[in-house]
């Protein structure tokens, strides 16, 4: 059996999919006020159990389910007024109490989800609270890799349909597709980023529980990612040329960060030595948003 953090998200909701329809046995850890629309359709499912974590103590969690490998997806990006305690709980307090909890109840693997801003000790002035709590949780994680095997998927920029309107993707669908708003103010958009679809992520979990299942190791770390870097200002006139946007493109109007991440890629060896690859081209995962959202033909 699995247990699921951060279902009732964007890309938990995708990882959810994937391990019903490969016949896991899933048990979602959530909190009782969760909206759990993206996960509805699998609510009735015999093979899907949840747990209010807010309700109850973790441990009968664990004394009521044989868990053998637990995936952490659930995030706090603590942005805005967000209080610092609430990003704590989320991205580093509730891991590392499951991850106890798993060594004592003989859980065989722990999969971490973490993020391209934390590579080559790389930090991301935008959501500070978010980068070092993610770095503090990989520190304790190394630590308890003695007694659990640790899989450390370190994710480049995932985007997908019903992402949350707060991160760039999504925010640019909705101005530039949706909205078609009179103009968008831009970076000058040199950035490069790792374009990574959600159905591919997903797809590549589900690789990494076949790998923590069988394999001998302490931690393993591995990147997640198309293997290939695209400009922000191509990702965002692919948006407008494909939607067929008026939307004039403000590119300038916006200062870079001081620490602005100009290049990221994600090196795939050894994520591809489990047989896993993208099969979303950049085009492709654009243009299935913009079907999701129907704003073109589905053919």
């Amino acid at each position: 059996m699995i247990l699921l953090t951060g279902a009732t998200g964007f890309l938990g909701s995708r990882i959810l999919s994937a391990l019903l329809k490969n016949g896991n046995e899933v048990v979602v850890v959530k909190r009782s006020f969760s909206n759990t629309d993206k996960i509805g359709e699998f609510l009735s499912d015999e093979k899907l159990h949840t747990f209010d974590i807010d309700l109850s103590d973790p441990r009968k969690l664990f004394e009521k389910y044989p868990i053998e490998t637990i995936i952490h997806t659930a995030t706090e990006y603590g942005r805005g007024t967000t209080p610092v305690i609430k990003t704590l709980e989320a991205n580093l307090m509730l891991p590392i109490r499951l991850a106890e909890l798993g060594i004592s109840y003989g859980v065989k693997c722990f999969i971490n989800t973490d993020s391209f801003f934390n590579k080559e000790n790389k930090s991301y002035s935008g959501l500070p609270s978010y980068s070092l709590s993610k770095k503090n949780l990989l520190t304790w994680l190394t630590n308890l890799s003695k007694e659990l095997k640790i899989i450390n998927v370190v994710l480049e920029h995932v985007y997908g349909p019903q992402d949350d309107r707060s991160k760039f993707v999504e925010y640019a669908i909705q101005e530039i597709a949706v909205k078609k708003v009179a103009k968008i103010a831009l970076t000058h958009g040199h950035q490069k980023r790792d374009f990574i679809y959600v159905d591919d992520v997903a797809d590549a979990y589900i690789k990494l529980i076949e790998y923590g299942r069988k394999e001998n190791f302490l931690f393993k770390n591995f990147e997640v990612g198309s293997g290939e870097s695209h400009s922000i200002r191509d990702f965002i006139e692919t948006i407008k040329h494909l939607s067929g946007s008026s939307t004039e493109l403000c590119f300038g109007a916006i200062e870079y960060r001081s620490d602005e991440i100009m290049n990221s890629t994600a090196d795939i060896g050894e994520i591809k030595k489990l047989n896993w690859s993208p099969t979303f081209m950049l085009q492709d995962g654009v243009r299935n948003i913009l079907k999701a959202y129907k704003l073109i033909d589905v053919k």
